[in-house]
């Protein structure tokens, strides 16, 4: 048996091995390059608190690492990963391979890149070749597409900090090849993910370092400056590497997170390439923590609730099809799994989106030793809801469903919705509860001045008519109305800064004012004949 334990554990450890591979980015001579006098790529393991950081200097010899899923569960959808290093060093474990291993759980093809580092000693034109290795990459997931099981048109590139500055050029310099494209192949990402990345090169926002290391040619007498015109820096290389200045309707869709109190590069980068992409109508999703340090990788020490997760969802909704829109399966088992409640048992359903998802994660002393049941799935409108309504309600025989939608109609996660289309799907869902004998509670769509996943969409005064809708029916209807609204808004009709990081979704706080609002609606319920 022992011997049996260990064998297995061996073929166990080579699959894992065999999941990765890493390959020469270029079959023949590498581009822009220098013969080097002494080979300079060296690898160092870093100890940083509690982790180890694997660290690389002086590349000369690019590569791509594969990391592809198990078959079964690939998605079709790749991403490119840039380590970051302020084109000085590269990070490649923890804004790397950690990184594209936490893409193949989810069934995403991911390749890490090993791109050169600026040297004027080792290239002709020290301000590409990182470029260059970004292209190249791109091309070469495109042209093996088919042989790794990756749909050509699902391509994306990361980068952070650094490589945020590399991942977003590629991403607004596709339209010239700094490689050999024979075949015409794409350049284009099909979309972007920037971590705390450098955009700007521009006196007030640039890391010093990155911009030094891609573009300077100064001296060391002047190297202290912080002006780009004392550091050897043409201006024309400023503005063509200060990304949020190449921007276009052609840019592709990005997902982007940084946090406020970045020390090391201003998240001023940040707020400058959303600008940039909202101007250019180019769909952006947002994920800013209120604190963190820089270079964190996936996991904000500071924070809950984490980028990468975010960023997954966003990838699944707008990269991967939706063979189940309305998730029915997402409960399947545990709907299966539940008995039928005894007579006594005051069952009750709480039935919504990723607030009420988020409820049971944030504050579980609210669910602990209660009838309760979660039945929120994230990202969720009302006509979604409305078609898992009879397995996730109607069939657990609660005697009480609390209904709370609406925020993610407003800010079109599945499609444009008038507010009446949305009330319309609440009464459905209202209706078909009454028709099956469990009483209701209409729950107030909860605060928010904007959508971080969709900013300029100015959904306050729409959530106050939406909620005056339902309020209405519900008093028509002699219907209990939850109003949390009124509890959880600031002077703009957003949630209060302290309910809520992000200003749509509630922290423990928000949930702590929900939660008794919650328990007197549902005894009132339970009181009505």
């Amino acid at each position: 048996m022992r011997m049996f334990r260990i064998l297995f554990l061996f073929f166990a450890l080579s699959h894992v091995a065999f999941a990765q591979k890493e390959i020469p980015l270029y079959s023949g001579d590498v581009p822009n390059s220098s013969k080097a006098t002494v080979p300079i790529d060296t690898s160092v393991t870093h100890n940083v608190g509690p982790n180890k950081i694997d660290i690389l200097h002086g590349v000369i010899t690019p590569t791509l690492t594969l990391y592809l899923p198990d078959p079964a569960r690939a998605t079709g959808t790749a991403v490119i990963i840039c380590p970051g290093g302020g084109y000085f060093i590269l990070a490649t474990s923890h804004e790397g391979h950690d990184m594209a291993k936490k893409f193949n759980e989810v069934g995403i093809a991911a390749f890490v890149l090993k791109y050169r580092l600026p040297r004027k000693e080792l290239m002709p034109d020290k301000r590409i070749g990182s470029l260059q290795d970004a292209q190249r990459a791109i091309q070469v997931v495109r042209e093996n597409a088919k042989q790794w099981n990756i749909n050509p048109n699902k391509i994306g590139i990361l980068g952070s900090s650094a490589g945020g500055h590399l991942a977003s050029t590629a991403g607004t310099h596709f339209e010239k090849a700094y490689i050999d494209n024979p075949n015409n192949i794409s350049l284009r990402p099909n979309f972007m993910i920037l971590n705390y990345p450098v955009i700007s090169f521009s006196d007030s926002l640039t890391h010093q370092g990155s911009r030094m290391n891609l573009i300077g040619h100064a001296d060391a007498a002047v190297r202290g400056s912080k002006k780009f015109q004392e550091l050897g820096m043409p201006l024309e290389d400023v503005e063509l590497f200060s990304n949020e200045l190449q921007v276009t309707p052609k840019t592709p869709p990005t997902f982007i997170t940084a946090p406020l109190t970045d020390n090391v590069v201003p998240v001023g980068n940040t707020f400058a390439f959303i600008a940039a992409l909202q101007q250019h109508n180019v769909p952006v999703e947002t994920f800013i923590y209120e604190s963190g340090p820089h270079g964190f990788g996936m996991y904000n020490p500071t924070a809950k609730e984490q980028w990468i997760d975010a960023c997954l969802r966003w990838i699944k909704r707008n990269f991967e099809p939706n063979l189940d829109w309305a998730n029915l399966k997402r409960f399947e088992s545990e709907n299966k799994n539940l008995t039928n409640p005894v007579s006594t048992e005051n069952r009750i359903v709480f039935m919504g989106n990723s607030i009420t998802e988020g409820w049971s994660r944030l504050a579980p002393g609210f669910w602990n030793g209660k009838p309760y049941i979660n039945r929120g799935i994230s990202g969720q409108t009302t006509p979604q809801m409305l078609l898992r309504f009879k397995q996730d309600v109607i069939d657990l025989n609660p005697k009480v469903v609390v209904i709370l939608a609406g925020t993610n109609d407003i800010a079109g996660n599945t499609g444009p919705m008038t507010l009446e289309q949305s009330r319309d799907n609440i009464i459905a869902m209202a209706q078909l509860a009454k028709a099956n004998g469990i009483k209701v509670i209409l729950s107030s769509v909860i605060p928010a001045f904007d959508f971080p996943w969709r900013p300029g969409l100015e959904p306050a005064p729409k959530i106050v008519a939406l909620n005056q809708m339902i309020k209405a029916y519900c008093a028509r209807n002699k219907i209990v109305y939850l109003d949390y609204h009124t509890a959880m808004k600031d002077e703009r009709n957003g949630l209060k800064k302290e309910l809520g990081s992000d200003g749509v979704h509630p922290n423990e706080a928000g949930y702590e004012i929900m939660g008794p609002l919650a328990e007197q609606a549902i005894k009132a319920a339970l009181g009505k004949k």
